[in-house]
């Protein structure tokens, strides 16, 4: 009854989602704005721009990192934080540290964070705020390593800072110069990288699953028994890594990478597997990879990373529900299983929805770019547009060229990608069928 009766529980979780993305994002161009922000004037649109990579954490930008000064880059900091954990997350956990979270409030925690179960909602948001900042300040120590020869110590704890936030939460912002490229044949910064990454886009929990299931305090070995969402995740991610590793070693061991050792090419391959499928930190510049890699990256980026996590993309399980849905109309089988357990027909028809529609965004983003910047090819186009809805923010280099309609449909792109895979199954999944009668049934000609 709370929370029916709350007028501001009374918007929908997808709403407030939604609302508090708007209001972070405005906040941000606002203070990114401010002279104590920019070295230089920079128009709005191209503010507007910065901001919403930023908080949708895509890593495009139409102006230079360097236009910004410490104050701006912290902005940019905070905003790729809330992008990554949420400022709904972010905001119930300060709350509850000072009251106890209302009834009303745990049901829409636990909607949002798409929980069984409501209760020990503030022990999640808990877990998921400590566990962020851990791995985000041992990352920030492992660049540290790296950058503390190259930079004075107070610069090379900011940026060590800004590259593992950037990381963790798959922004693919890099602040420094000029870029991970910098470090193709460092291995401890390309592996903190891709450690932060993969952690980052496994999904928040996933890993309170597995911190508790593989605690021996808690549990023997042999009881271990993991959900098929986690059991989902972590096949997937294993087989996406190890197969992009091979792939991208493949088409670019005699391309971008030809001059390097074998052990280093097999770590910038392995580099490009982690961030391929929601970072975009690359070693090689985009415009001399092979056109078949670029395609992977734009599948792999598609598909995303785990629910719950800091990476965007339709979203592994998605992925799965979809390719298990085609399995089984292949084999004629009306239930759609996966690792011996059936899939609710409900979650069938979002992922469908959810592919569908992505596509569809997809596509009619493209065929405006394309009308509106003309300069460009198709291939150009349509990596910028997949790059921008999946937040992956890979880009030939035509970024900072956008018209001003180009940039703004990048910006509605960047932010209904973000928003895409998390908005709309929670909206779907609050959708009621309140028919109480069913249609005759008919069949009709499909193939």
């Amino acid at each position: 009854m709370l929370y029916q009766k709350s007028r501001f529980f009374s918007f929908t979780p997808s709403r407030t989602i939604l609302f508090s993305l708007g209001f972070a994002l405005g906040v941000g161009t606002f203070l990114l704005s401010l002279d104590v922000a920019r070295v230089k004037a920079i128009p709005f649109i191209d503010l507007l721009f910065t901001a919403t990579s930023s908080l949708c954490v895509t890593g495009l930008l139409t102006v230079p990192l360097e236009n910004f000064t410490i104050f701006g880059q912290s902005v940019i900091i905070v905003l790729m934080q809330i992008g990554g954990l949420g400022l709904i997350t972010l905001t119930l956990f300060v709350v509850s540290l000072f009251m106890d979270l209302g009834l009303s409030t745990q049901i829409m925690a636990g909607e949002m964070l798409d929980l069984e179960t409501w209760k020990g909602t503030r022990r999640i948001l808990l877990f998921i705020i400590i566990l962020s900042l851990c791995i985000e300040l041992l990352g920030a120590g492992m660049i540290f390593y790296t950058l503390k020869d190259q930079y004075p110590l107070n610069k090379a704890l900011f940026y060590s800072l800004f590259q593992s936030v950037s990381a963790f939460c798959n922004a693919g912002i890099n602040v420094i110069t000029p870029g991970t490229s910098e470090y193709i044949t460092n291995y401890s910064m390309l592996l903190s990288i891709s450690f932060l990454i993969i952690i980052g886009g496994i999904g928040f929990m996933t890993l309170r699953e597995l911190c508790i299931k593989l605690n021996p305090f808690f549990e023997s070995p042999k009881k271990i028994i993991l959900s098929l969402q986690t059991r989902i995740i972590l096949t997937y991610t294993s087989f996406l890594l190890v197969a992009n590793t091979a792939l991208f070693w493949l088409l670019e061991r005699n391309n971008t990478l030809s001059y390097l050792t074998f052990p280093e090419q097999i770590l910038n391959s392995f580099f490009f597997a982690a961030s391929c499928r929601g970072a975009g930190f690359l070693t090689v510049p985009t415009n001399n990879l092979q056109n078949a890699s670029l395609l992977s990256f734009m599948i792999n980026a598609f598909i995303g990373s785990a629910p719950g996590s800091t990476g965007s993309g339709i979203k592994i399980t998605t992925a799965a529900i979809f390719i298990a849905t085609i399995n089984a109309a292949i084999q004629g089988r009306s239930a759609v299983t996966i690792r011996g357990r059936s899939i609710m027909k409900d979650q069938i028809y979002k992922a469908l929805a959810i592919v569908s529609l992505s596509i569809l965004w997809i596509t009619l983003v493209t065929f405006c770019l394309l009308i509106t910047e003309r300069s460009w090819n198709f291939l150009d186009i349509l990596l910028e547009t997949v790059g921008a809805f999946s937040t992956l923010g890979i880009t030939i280099g035509i970024t900072p060229y956008l018209s001003l309609l180009g940039k703004l449909l990048i910006i509605t792109t960047m932010f209904i990608g973000r928003i895409g895979s998390l908005t709309l199954m929670i909206a779907l999944r609050n959708k009621k069928d309140n028919n109480e009668f069913s249609y005759p049934e008919e069949r009709v000609m499909i193939s």
